[in-house]
């Protein structure tokens, strides 16, 4: 007689697993605000117990072919848990998710037939057999098909996908010629894989948005811009890295995994690169560089908010080309290439590194020389002589900009008319460079006015007092004057002269347009006048003068 008192006691616990759901959910709920996280992390936690019971219920049968019903019958609760799982995770609506459901049904329904109607024909049962690991493959791929819906990032979604595709293959292909195995521990890594996931998504769409929000405030949008995507790319990396430490971990592809690591393709006494070499090189430059994206970034927050721009971004500049000189040589080991392989080549190439590099050397350095000094810093305004922007409509003989970035070779200066201009760092050594806020960002702006002879200039110094006390621009706190500088050709000449912050009216020739525009209107007021150029003429010779008499008679004639 057939023995039912263990699998019916697994399906109590299928049933009570269906409650206790529902009772941890609401319960979890209440204290945890990440819905989509407590669903994923309570249905793999139900999957793995219900597999743990079910393999432990399934050694009380004696008869192995009820042993192993059981224990698929347990794989199959355990597996639509974990896609339930995946679908809470990414959300999606559509038939396309019931695909996983039937494979593995149709799986589980081969495995009974494969035990229940045994069959003579070992080609029949090699067939069943293949079937079953077919559609446990179909089942697996739809899973990660939809699973790649979790990466907000269509390209990384793309190339989850395609990944996914050629790592399932493989293994299916490896288990199908009979060289991988199945078994408990393999599914507690794809459930940890699962729950993997659901901590990436939450990371990725929900905590990543709101640390954002909190630097709105301190970054402008632009760093704030360069600080997501970077962290993007490092949370993406450290979850693909993680996932394939569980795949080795969790299942007996280490041998495999360990075999590519360690094909070398460069093996000799000095250097040693390997498929693993590469790979470690390529994940390790991927999280420095991200590390060194988000930190060049953030170190602007050690700094006043007021001396932020200027201080800060001067510090991300060196913490930059810091960084890349370390980040260089943490790879080159990493790639194999020691100081024992670089020494002997510096020696030997030197000379021809000395010429032919001399110039990259010179400007890196000049970079360095630059920051250290603090001759210029990010966010100085410059004047830069003998380089000509003539394709917005005017050729000028320098340009005037503000520095947005020291790089490793280059310095970015943006122009007024919204071009960036890279200037090798040694011009800024060995130029004549004008920087306008090196101590303190005030400019003293002088404006010629001229007015007529017939002008009283003490009325013309007044109102052109009132003029500067009327811009927004000036600086209330420093000296300002009107200077009655020259009595001219045809006009008094006046200059105006008051402070400017350079650093917030950048646009110069705006400040002496909006200075003039009020300097007419209000001296035409007054009845002032601002006088053209007029000049005498005498002749040495008499001239003969003749007058058209515009009613029809005669013409007079004279001499003068």
């Amino acid at each position: 007689m057939i023995n039912l008192q263990p699998a019916a006691l697994f399906a109590l616990a299928v049933a009570a697993s269906i409650l206790l759901e529902r009772l941890v959910k609401s319960f979890l709920l209440k204290r945890l605000k990440e819905k989509l996280l407590v669903d994923a992390a309570v249905l793999v936690l139900l999957s793995l117990l219900l597999l743990s019971l079910g393999w432990e219920l399934a050694d009380l049968y004696k008869e192995w072919a009820l042993r192993e019903a059981l224990r698929n019958l347990a794989l199959l609760t355990s597996a639509v848990y974990l896609t339930r799982a995946t679908y809470l995770i990414t959300q999606r609506k559509g038939r396309f998710k019931l695909l996983a459901y039937l494979f593995f049904t149709l799986a589980f329904i081969l495995s009974l037939l494969f035990l229940f109607f045994p069959s003579q024909d070992e080609r029949l049962l090699k067939w069943f057999l293949y079937a079953k690991r077919l559609f446990i493959y179909l089942g697996a791929l739809s899973v990660s098909w939809e699973l790649s819906y979790a990466f907000k990032k269509e390209s990384i979604s793309k190339v989850f996908r395609i990944t996914s595709f050629i790592v399932l293959t493989l293994i299916f292909s490896l288990w199908e010629l009979d060289y991988l195995n199945f078994n408990f521990k393999s599914l507690i890594g794809i459930a940890l894989l699962v729950l993997l996931t659901a901590l990436y998504t939450i990371t990725y769409s929900k905590l990543l948005p709101k640390a954002v929000e909190r630097l709105l405030s301190e970054l402008s949008n632009r760093d704030i811009e360069v600080v997501v995507a970077n962290l993007k790319m490092l949370l993406t990396v450290i979850y693909l890295l993680l996932a394939l430490k569980l795949l080795e971990l969790f299942s007996n592809l280490s041998k495999l995994i360990s075999f590519i690591d360690n094909l070398y393709l460069i093996n000799t006494e000095l250097v040693k690169i390997s498929v693993g070499n590469i790979f470690d090189f390529t994940i390790t430059a991927v999280i420095l560089f991200s590390l060194l994206g988000v930190a060049k970034k953030l170190i602007k927050l050690s700094f006043p908010k007021e001396r932020r721009e200027v201080e800060g971004g001067s510090a991300e500049a060196l913490i930059f080309n810091l960084g890349v000189l370390f980040n260089s040589i943490v790879l080159l080991s990493t790639l194999g290439i020691t100081w024992k392989v670089i020494l002997p080549i510096a020696g030997t190439l030197g000379v021809g590194l000395g010429f032919g590099l001399q110039t990259i050397m010179n400007n890196y350095v000049s970079g360095f020389i630059l920051l250290f000094s603090k001759k210029l810093k990010v966010g100085d305004i410059v004047e830069l002589p003998s380089i000509s922007v003539s394709t917005l409509g005017s050729a000028q003989p320098s340009v005037f900009g503000k520095v947005e970035d020291i790089g490793i070779l280059s310095t970015i200066v943006r122009t007024n008319d919204g071009v960036e201009i890279s200037i090798p760092n040694s011009n800024f050594i060995s130029s004549p460079i004008v920087n306008f806020s090196l101590k303190d960002p005030y400019v003293r702006l002088k404006i010629p006015v001229g007015v007529a002879y017939s002008s009283d200039p003490l009325m013309v110094k007044k109102i052109l007092e009132e003029v500067i006390e009327e811009l927004p621009y000036t600086v209330r706190f420093l000296p300002k004057a009107v200077r009655f500088e020259e009595l001219g050709d045809s006009a008094l000449i006046f200059r105006a002269i008051f402070w400017i912050d350079i650093r917030k009216d950048l646009w110069v020739r705006n400040v002496v347009s909006d200075f003039y525009y009020k300097a007419w209107y209000k001296l035409k007021e007054a009845g002032i006048e601002i006088p053209f150029p007029q000049n005498d003429i005498w002749f040495r010779n008499k001239l003969k003068l003749e007058i058209e008499n515009t009613s029809g008679g005669e013409v007079d004639k004279g001499n003068t």
